[in-house]
């Protein structure tokens, strides 16, 4: 890891700051998250979290994370705000 001074650090926080707009976009109960992706300057992807394709019927949010096996860790029902960034940086030419 290394600190960010100047002109890296304020592009930086731009970055999380259109991470922090992009975020309220999520549909999940849950977790509210955002994700860009940065490449040589650009941002080539965002994504937010929320259930597979936007269907309700996927949505798991309300259940208890008692319910749940106990060896599963990631108890979210929502396509991560990283995965929805990476398709949408793939879609792109």
């Amino acid at each position: 890891m290394r600190y960010l001074f100047g002109n890296e650090e304020k592009k930086a926080l731009e970055y999380i700051s259109k991470a922090t707009i992009v975020a309220q976009n999520a549909t999940c109960e849950r977790s509210k998250c955002g994700s860009v992706i940065v490449k040589l300057d650009e941002i080539i992807g965002s994504g937010f979290n929320s259930p597979p394709h936007d269907l309700e019927e996927q949505r798991r949010c309300s259940c208890s994370k008692d319910s749940y096996h106990k060896k599963v860790t990631d108890k979210t029902c929502c396509v991560h705000s990283e995965q929805r960034a990476i398709i949408d940086a793939l879609k792109k030419p």
